[in-house]
């Protein structure tokens, strides 16, 4: 598991980077099709101009609820000082006992790492997170959403490029399941989720989110999170409740047993 301060520090390294004129000077990749090449292993960076909110939350300001979220995110943060902590570790759908996926949009949050890695086809865009080791398809195809489908942590998202910037909206998202952002706001299976990917340089990806959840938002919002290019990291693994579950399945089921 990846010492937070570690990739805080990694981080910091490849923003100070990004001011060195010769990093100024590399070319964003394209693929052979002439689009941005997005593909590379990401974290998100929350201390570099333009990124909105802090590790837990999307946006510098707060989203006009409506009474039903109004009550479910006061419920979520009683009890909680700071207004910048995460809510209730006793409500987190996240933490123990009931150990859910992140889901989207959540994912991009400080959720025990916030590392993903991105390969790119022609057709295509994958995903891969380092939390649960979950995987996204973002389809490029020209296809529709799936009619019927059931709702799932990672929705069902469908991209295409608006010059070099790739458009993603995801409908399909568990919304009662796990909170919006890790500060316990609320989101809805209704929620619409609209993603602009943007590599402004070599060693930065952009994201713009607008959030559009009329069940539990009066009026859809916006953020911004930006990340930066890790070149020599690889993806480990991250499973939330693993230190609690491990802890218990060694004393309750292997019983010291080390193995032949």
């Amino acid at each position: 598991m990846r010492n937070r301060l570690m990739e805080l520090l990694l981080a910091a390294a490849t923003i100070l980077a990004l001011l060195s004129p010769a990093f100024a000077q590399q070319p964003v990749p394209r693929t052979p099709e002439g689009k941005p090449d997005l593909s590379g292993l990401w974290v998100r960076t929350d201390d570099v101009p333009g990124s909105l909110g802090n590790a837990d939350s999307f946006s510098d300001e707060e989203p006009s609820m409506t009474p039903w979220a109004q009550a479910r995110f006061r419920a979520a943060r009683e009890g909680v000082a700071n207004p910048d902590d995460q809510g209730r570790e006793d409500l987190d759908p996240l933490l123990w006992p009931y150990c859910m996926p992140p889901g989207l949009p959540r994912i991009y949050l400080r959720t025990g790492t916030s590392t993903f890695e991105i390969g790119q086809t022609r057709d295509r865009l994958y995903m891969v997170f380092e939390v649960h080791s979950t995987g996204r398809a973002i389809y490029l195809d020209g296809r529709k959403h799936l009619d019927g489908a059931p709702d799932m942590f990672m929705g069902n998202s469908i991209g295409r490029w608006d010059g070099n910037t790739l458009l993603v909206e995801t409908k399909g998202l568990n919304g009662l399941l796990t909170w919006l952002d890790s500060l316990g706001h609320p989101m809805t299976s209704s929620l619409r989720m609209e993603e602009r990917f943007m590599r402004t340089d070599h060693d930065t990806l952009a994201i713009d989110f607008l959030f559009d959840d009329l069940k539990a938002y009066t009026k859809p919002w916006t953020g911004r999170k930006v990340h930066a290019l890790m070149p020599d990291w690889g993806l480990l693994e991250y499973t939330h409740c693993e230190e609690r579950g491990r802890r218990e399945y060694l004393q309750n089921v292997l019983k010291g047993d080390k193995g032949p």
